[in-house]
């Protein structure tokens, strides 16, 4: 994983300002089955989108984040969590959190796992679960999700990122059991957004798949969404919807 929080830097404002955050029904389920009332620790937190939706729920967070730029936009993002101890930002990878062994009940990853290293993160789980502690996988993906622009926009992406487009999911699904001791729960949600062309912009502006702001192709990249955008904007608006998956279990 050493090189890959490098390949989001120069993004982390846009990452913010623009990916998917995640269905309140999952932060429900998750309070319901009792799994915030531990210590959580969230690994790849990167600007805090998943970060938050824990907070919200009542958990005691600990986002560790190994991009610079990332953990700056999450600290911004909640400050107020910080400080009345609510949440702790540090540095570190699933392969080395920085965490004390046996100290936490619940480690997530949201939209970050498919970067691990799986046997190093899978002993650093090990070795920071408590006993009977679990694992959380969650992934947005537009790609499994039927919605009005979700073709246009895999057409963009397909032009941009050939390889992309003939991927039928972002969801690791045969690679889990590199991570869990058996099978984990599958959970799934539907997540419309709506995206204004600035949102969109941004959201294009913050995959890793996609040429980056700043470079030889990022106006072209920009023109072919304005282009699917006007074909099917409503109020100056699109629908891109997402499908969030999550999945549960041990190591």
């Amino acid at each position: 994983m050493s090189a890959n929080p490098d390949r989001f830097l120069g993004r982390a404002e846009v990452y913010a300002a623009a990916r998917p955050d995640y269905p309140p029904a999952l932060g429900n389920e998750l309070a319901r089955r009792g799994l915030l009332r531990g210590q959580v620790a969230d690994l790849g937190a990167g600007t805090g989108l998943f970060t938050r939706l824990l907070l919200q729920r009542g958990a005691q967070v600990i986002a560790v984040e190994p991009n610079p730029e990332m953990r700056e936009q999450l600290l911004r993002a909640l400050a107020a969590e910080v400080t009345r101890g609510q949440l702790r930002v540090q540095s570190g990878t699933a392969e080395a959190t920085g965490l004390p062994g046996s100290s936490v009940d619940l480690l997530t990853a949201a939209q970050a796992a498919h970067w691990f290293d799986p046997a190093p993160t899978r002993r650093e789980f090990q070795r920071v679960l408590r006993p009977g502690g679990q694992v959380l996988f969650v992934w947005n993906d537009w790609r499994e999700a039927d919605g009005p622009f979700n073709e246009a926009y895999g057409a963009v992406v397909a032009h941009f990122s050939p390889e992309e487009g003939r991927v039928r999911t972002r969801v690791p699904r045969d690679e889990l059991a590199q991570w869990f001791s058996g099978a984990p729960e599958e959970l799934s949600f539907d997540h419309p957004l709506t995206f204004t062309r600035e949102r969109l912009h941004a959201l294009a502006g913050s995959v890793s798949y996609l040429p980056a702001p700043g470079s030889e192709r990022f106006p072209e990249l920009l023109a072919r969404l304005d282009q699917a955008f006007d074909r099917q904007a409503r109020q100056d608006t699109v629908e891109l919807t997402y499908r969030t998956f999550a999945f549960l279990g041990r190591v």
